[in-house]
Order: structure tokens, then sequence, then C-alpha cells
């Protein structure tokens, strides 16, 4: 079975059974399920976070140990580079400040999804006149 992020969240375990002396009894078990993932995504390019079940999400830059608020269900977006539709929080044209960890939090304050988003270091494309030194290959 494959986990998805959508998956994250509180599940409740009941069981019944009956007793030597033929009483039914119950047992309740609770389990959260937090799912941990890490991405990476192209500086200009968006990244698409699922947050259909959450109440807020908090970014915690590479270079901070302080966690701040990026999206709370009751105020939506907190910026015009954010859209939030379909249980999805889009940030549109990815920067190198919004590499860091994301947790998206139920509305218990439980985490659901922690996802360490790094800037992809793809291929560079140089023109002739940019290129160190002047060099070309």
């Amino acid at each position: 079975m494959d986990l998805k992020l959508s998956d994250a969240g509180k599940y409740i375990l009941r069981i019944y059974y009956k007793t030597t002396q033929s009483v039914l009894e119950q047992q309740i078990r609770t389990y959260q399920l937090h799912i941990h993932d890490e991405i990476s995504v192209k500086i200009s390019e968006e990244l698409k976070l699922d947050v259909p079940n959450a109440d807020k999400v908090e970014h915690q830059p590479k270079s901070s140990t302080e966690w701040s608020e990026v999206w709370k269900r009751s105020s939506r977006v907190q910026c015009n580079r954010m859209t939030d539709t379909d249980g999805n929080l889009i940030i549109k044209v990815f920067t190198a400040s919004d590499a860091g960890t994301y947790r998206v939090l139920d509305f218990e304050r439980n985490i659901l999804i922690t996802v360490t988003v790094t800037e992809s270091k793809g291929k560079l494309n140089y023109m002739a006149d940019d290129k160190p030194n002047g060099t070309v290959k």
C-alpha cells in the first residue's frame, strides 16, 4: 500500500472482543499519521503543498530556527504569490528564500505533513556571452 500526503491525520481503531465471561469489551486506540517528504523545486517554478485537512501551514527557512505562519484556513493566503485551490496551497514563482521546511498542521495543532523543500540545482544554460571568463566549450 502506498501512502499519499492526503492520508496524513488521526486514525481511530476500535477493537471489540468477548471476555471469558462472554462480556463484550471495547478498546480504542488512536494513531496520528505524520508523513515526511523531501522535494526540490526550480527557481521561478511553483511549489504545491497538499492541504485539504489542514488548519495552517508554517515555514522554517534553511537559515532559521523560527517557524512563521504562511497560510491559515480562516485567513487564507498571506502573500500575493500564494493561492489555495482544491486542497492545494501553491506558491508561485519559487525563490531561494522559499526553500526550507514546511509543516502542515491540523485544527488540533498536530503535524500532518512535514516537507523539506530545496532549491533544485538544474542545469544552467549559458549563452556564449554569459560564460564565465568569456570561455565557450
